[in-house]
């Protein structure tokens, strides 16, 4: 009896290793590939993000000097057509500045900062807008911030065709070594994350600059990655 059940097993197993093996071959037998994609659109607005900053022995007086500017800037940019909600100009930063000598610490004055936030959605406006920001005095602009409408649908229309080019170049690899691609058994998003943001700098231009040198805008580029992995059959 004991002799059966021992012999049963061993046949069990013995006629499981071929199978085992062929089952590993079949899981082995596929092609894993990358794909890029990328896409090409103007951006629908653009953000200007400035600083008005001036420092002063008086912090009151150097307030003033900050927020006549600030109120400078908004004249400028609602006569550009910007609308008021898409200038955000709520923050304010104040900070004492000390001289350090071997007598210790000497109050020099106040730093008064305010940032700026400017929408701007006609982009055609962007040259004549800058041009006469950089007349204000105490201004620094920290940067310009191309942005889309839907930044979500074009990282999709990149992400099809990066999926799309996987396929593409999986056939070819594949056709060469005559075999052919069969289902998609795994995909895996490369660098996954929010859609860009496009800085821009543009540098401070002198105020006797001329305003006709256009600061031009072009068409940004959305890009996606993604390994996939295919049957091969």
């Amino acid at each position: 009896m004991k002799t059966s059940v021992i012999t049963a097993l061993l046949t069990a197993t013995l006629l499981s290793v071929p199978l085992l093996s062929q089952q590993a071959l079949a899981d082995d037998r596929y092609i894993s590939v990358s794909g890029e994609g990328e896409v090409q659109a103007m951006p629908d607005y653009l953000q200007l993000n400035l600083t008005i900053s001036d420092t002063g022995a008086d912090a009151g007086e150097t307030a003033k000097s900050v927020n006549k500017a600030v109120q400078q800037v908004i004249n400028i940019a609602t006569k550009k057509g910007v609308k008021k909600e898409d200038i955000e100009a709520a923050r304010a930063n104040r900070q004492p500045l000390w001289d350090w000598t071997k007598e210790g610490r000497q109050y020099k004055g106040e730093q008064i900062s305010r940032p700026v936030t400017i929408t701007l959605r006609d982009l055609d406006a962007y040259s004549a807008l800058l041009s006469q920001l950089m007349k204000v005095e105490h201004l620094s602009l920290q940067g310009t911030a191309l942005r889309f409408n839907d930044p979500d649908a074009l990282q999709e229309q990149a992400m099809t065709l990066a999926l799309k080019n996987a396929r593409t170049k999986a056939r070819s690899m594949a056709a060469a070594l005559d075999a052919k691609v069969g289902e998609v058994l795994r995909i895996e998003e490369n660098g996954s994350g929010p859609a860009p943001v496009f800085e821009m700098r543009a540098m401070a231009m002198a105020k006797s600059a001329p305003e006709e040198a256009p600061m031009l805008i072009q068409k940004q580029s959305i890009s996606a990655s993604a390994q996939v992995r295919f049957e091969l059959k």
